[in-house]
C-alpha cells in the first residue's frame, strides 16, 4: 500500500455513510406520506359519514312534521353542515332506491373532493323526497305541498 491511498478511504467512507443516511431519509419519508394519506382517507370517511347521519336525521325530522302537521306546507328544517371536510369541498345526493308500501327508501351519497372517498347512508321515509345533488355546507329541507315532496336544497 501506499502512502497516498489512505486519504482515499476516509471519502470512501464518508460517501458510503451519506448514501446509505439519504436512503434511510427516502424510505422514512415515503413511508410517512403513505400513513399520513391513509388516516386523512379515514377522518374523511369517518366525518363523511357523521354528516351523512346528522342529514338523515333532519330528513326524518322533516318527514315527521309533515306528517304530524295541520299544515305541512310550512315545514322548514336546517342542517348546518359544515362547508367543507379535512380542508376540502365535498358534494351530496339523494336518490330513491325503492317505494314499498308507505315508505320510500333513500340513499345519500356523500363524495369527497380530497380524498377519493364516498359515504352512502341509507334512509327510510313516509314522505318522498326530491332527488337532488347539491355542494356541502348548510342545507334547508322545505316540504312542497303541491307536489307532497321533500326538498333539499343548499
Amino acid at each position: 500500500m501506499q502512502m497516498n491511498d489512505r486519504g482515499a478511504s476516509t471519502a470512501v467512507g464518508y460517501v458510503l455513510t451519506l448514501g446509505i443516511t439519504l436512503l434511510l431519509v427516502v424510505t422514512l419519508l415515503s413511508v410517512s406520506v403513505s400513513l399520513v394519506e391513509d388516516e386523512r382517507s379515514k377522518a374523511v370517511h369517518s366525518e363523511l359519514s357523521v354528516l351523512g347521519n346528522r342529514l338523515a336525521a333532519e330528513l326524518t325530522t322533516a318527514d315527521s312534521m309533515v306528517r304530524a302537521a295541520d299544515a305541512p306546507g310550512t315545514v322548514t328544517v336546517r342542517a348546518t353542515l359544515p362547508d367543507r371536510v379535512a380542508n376540502g369541498q365535498y358534494r351530496l345526493s339523494i336518490d330513491e332506491r325503492a317505494a314499498t308500501g308507505a315508505f320510500y327508501r333513500y340513499r345519500i351519497v356523500l363524495v369527497s373532493d380530497v380524498a377519493d372517498t364516498s359515504v352512502a347512508v341509507h334512509l327510510k321515509t313516509g314522505t318522498e323526497i326530491a332527488e337532488t345533488t347539491v355542494g356541502g355546507g348548510p342545507v334547508v329541507v322545505t316540504y312542497d305541498d303541491g307536489t307532497d315532496t321533500l326538498e333539499v336544497d343548499a
